[in-house]
C-alpha cells in the first residue's frame, strides 16, 4: 500500500508536501464527503421540530373527532404525542386512541416525516 502525504518514501525533503498521487487523492475525496455526510445529518438532526398539527385522511364522525400530528420519531415520544393530542381534542374527551400511523405519502416535512392520527373519545 502507497503512503500517502509528505513523508513518503522516508524522504522527509520531498515536495510538493500534497501527494499529486491518484490513489492518495480519491482516499482524502472519500474521506471529506463521509465527514461533510455527518455533517449534514448532524444538522438535519438538529434542526427537527417539534410535533405540529396537520391534516388527516381519516375521516371524524359524529362517534369521535380526530386530530393528526406530524412528527420525528427520534425526538418525540409516544406518550408526548398522546398528550398533545389530548390538549388538541375537545374538552369532552376522556382518551385518545392511535387510529393511524402512515410515514408515506403524507403532507410531513422531512424532518417530521412521520404523521400519526388519533381519535377523540368521549367516554
Amino acid at each position: 500500500m502507497m503512503q500517502c502525504g509528505p513523508w513518503r518514501d522516508g524522504n522527509q525533503d520531498i515536495w510538493p508536501l500534497v501527494s499529486t498521487h491518484e490513489a492518495c487523492n480519491k482516499r482524502r475525496m472519500m474521506k471529506t464527503r463521509s465527514i461533510l455526510a455527518l455533517a449534514v445529518a448532524g444538522l438535519l438532526a438538529a434542526c427537527a421540530e417539534k410535533p405540529s398539527l396537520t391534516d388527516s385522511d381519516m375521516p371524524a364522525t359524529s362517534d369521535y373527532e380526530v386530530v393528526a400530528f406530524c412528527y420525528s420519531s427520534k425526538t418525540t415520544t409516544r406518550e408526548e404525542l398522546a398528550s398533545m393530542a389530548m390538549e388538541a381534542c375537545p374538552e369532552e374527551t376522556r382518551r385518545v386512541s392511535v387510529l393511524d400511523d402512515d410515514t408515506l405519502f403524507n403532507n410531513c416535512p422531512i424532518s417530521k416525516k412521520n404523521r400519526v392520527t388519533y381519535q377523540c373519545l368521549p367516554r
